[in-house]
């Protein structure tokens, strides 16, 4: 990937440099750089508050009280996981990418993947729960897409929060195509030559 970025980049300087608008080139990076710090200081206050809440629900035992309520669905999704921190880390790291926080989510995810990864016992292979759980990931619902909010918004979007009930449409199709995906390669890929 950074043999791409880098041609990428190679290419827009020879060709700015060719053409004659080195000038454009180089003050439209200028510019665009401005804007990315503009973008990543309104990013870490969506980051901060969600990060903050999930330390409020750890700390209050809400986090293990939204283990118990989605017990049932983790006991199906991931029927070997028996350990409690490892579905407590799943179902905070499924909270954060409900409610659109993706980015807080990752925090969670590498968490509850480094203990899927020891219960798999280190193997050079991932497990089915650990593919389970790296699939919901991917391809969880989000019911408040709060990253593609912000940035509809700073865009000057007149209503960006119309994509949310389509967004969440197609989301909820495709994870549960991921998922049924997932399910058929568990029982009938691995080893079959799928």
């Amino acid at each position: 990937m950074n043999y791409i970025w880098a041609a990428m980049m190679l290419l827009g300087i020879g060709f700015s440099f060719f053409s004659g608008t080195l000038d454009q080139l180089s003050q439209s990076m200028m510019g665009s750089c401005e804007e990315a710090i503009y973008f990543v200081l309104g990013m870490a206050g969506v980051m901060g508050m969600w990060s903050g809440l999930m330390n409020v629900a750890q700390k209050t035992g809400l986090i293990h009280a939204m283990t118990a309520l989605f017990r049932p669905l983790t006991r199906r999704l991931f029927p070997q996981i028996r350990n409690e921190e490892t579905i407590s880390a799943m179902v905070m790291s499924f909270a954060a990418n409900l409610m659109g926080a993706g980015n807080s989510a990752t925090v969670f995810s590498l968490k509850a993947m480094e203990l899927l990864d020891k219960e798999n016992g280190r193997r050079p292979v991932a497990s089915n729960a650990m593919c389970m759980f790296l699939v919901m990931n991917m391809y969880m619902v989000q019911l408040i897409p709060m990253t593609v909010l912000k940035i509809r918004q700073d865009a000057g979007s007149a209503a960006p929060e119309s994509i949310v009930i389509p967004a969440a449409i197609v989301e909820l199709v495709t994870m549960a195509a991921a998922i049924v995906m997932c399910r058929l390669w568990e029982r009938y890929g691995r080893g079959s030559g799928l």
